[in-house]
């Protein structure tokens, strides 16, 4: 390639599993701005960029979808991915990816063929699939787990991870589970909070969650919370810069409880709110909050 003036400023390669909703998401990136080509053969694509690079289509974002459901085109995604990576583009590949279980579940729910079932069930399909995937997966710079997404929440998701145009600034997405439901595949780190006294053992407190004020003390009152803040200040002030030398998007931090309802609630608050201190951008999500609070709320 010759030419040095880019015109495109963010280049994804979209894959992962059949049923991920890797369709919903082209889509969706199309209405924030992205040209989308979806399923093309993986050996023009390198073709397409450079048509773009030319100036023959003008789009500065470009999303393209690759399906991968053979040997050969593994091998083919392989020769894109180097060629592309050393052209003038910004360019990172994003994995779909969810659940063994939702897969399935999904093929079922929608009665839709997946692509791999010939002489195999869909289980097997699915297994198949997730297997020879997952060298794929280990190169991706983004981990997209649509286990427990709606469509909104998809589209809210992608939205912050792609709508905004901040070059290389850091995004930090901190995150509070529980454990019992499962955890999150997708994060950079997980954090393990039960070290922490629990609220819910005392009855009086266990309605509450860690945004509430009696949490809040019940939770300092040793000080074993607030050592924990400074630590944790501490490692993501030394850790977060050299991610954003390096030119990471965003970093994923993931902070665990046994329901996730209040340690790990109130560690995500208190940490959430010394990193924007500091001047990083920062979403919270609170996975279980709202399961457990139905949950409290059925009990009354």
């Amino acid at each position: 390639m010759t030419t040095t003036s880019s015109r495109i400023d963010h280049l994804i390669l979209l894959t992962g599993f059949s049923g991920a909703g890797k369709s919903s998401a082209l889509k969706y990136l199309e209405d924030i701005g992205f040209l989308w080509v979806d399923n093309m053969p993986i050996p023009l694509i390198p073709k397409l960029v450079d048509q773009i690079l030319s100036e023959a289509l003008g789009s500065s974002r470009v999303v393209v979808g690759v399906h991968l459901r053979n040997q050969e085109s593994l091998s083919a995604f392989h020769a894109c991915y180097n060629e592309i990576i050393h052209k003038a583009v910004r360019f990172e590949m994003v994995f779909f990816e969810a659940d063994f279980d939702v897969l399935i579940s999904r093929y079922r729910e929608t009665r839709r063929r997946h692509p791999l079932v010939r002489d195999h069930t869909v289980k097997e399909a699915v297994a198949m699939e997730m297997a020879d995937l997952e060298p794929i997966r280990a190169m991706a710079d983004t981990v997209v787990d649509t286990s427990r997404m709606t469509v909104p929440a998809l589209k809210e998701h992608l939205n912050q991870l792609f709508h905004h145009n901040s070059g290389s600034d850091l995004l930090v997405f901190i995150r509070s589970f529980g454990f019992k439901f499962g955890s999150n595949s997708d994060a950079d780190m997980v954090l393990d909070a039960r070290f922490l006294p629990n609220p819910f053992y005392d009855t009086s407190l266990r309605a509450f969650c860690g945004k509430d004020p009696q949490i809040i003390q019940f939770l300092e009152e040793d000080g074993e919370a607030l050592t924990f803040i400074e630590h944790l200040t501490t490692l993501f002030n030394y850790l977060l810069p050299r991610y954003r030398r390096e030119k990471k998007r965003y970093f994923t931090v993931d902070i665990g409880c046994t329901g996730g309802r209040h340690r790990s609630v109130y560690l995500v608050e208190r940490l959430a709110g010394r990193l924007r201190e500091e001047g990083y951008q920062v979403i919270l999500r609170h996975r279980d909050l709202d399961r457990e609070s139905l949950r409290f709320a059925g009990e009354k």
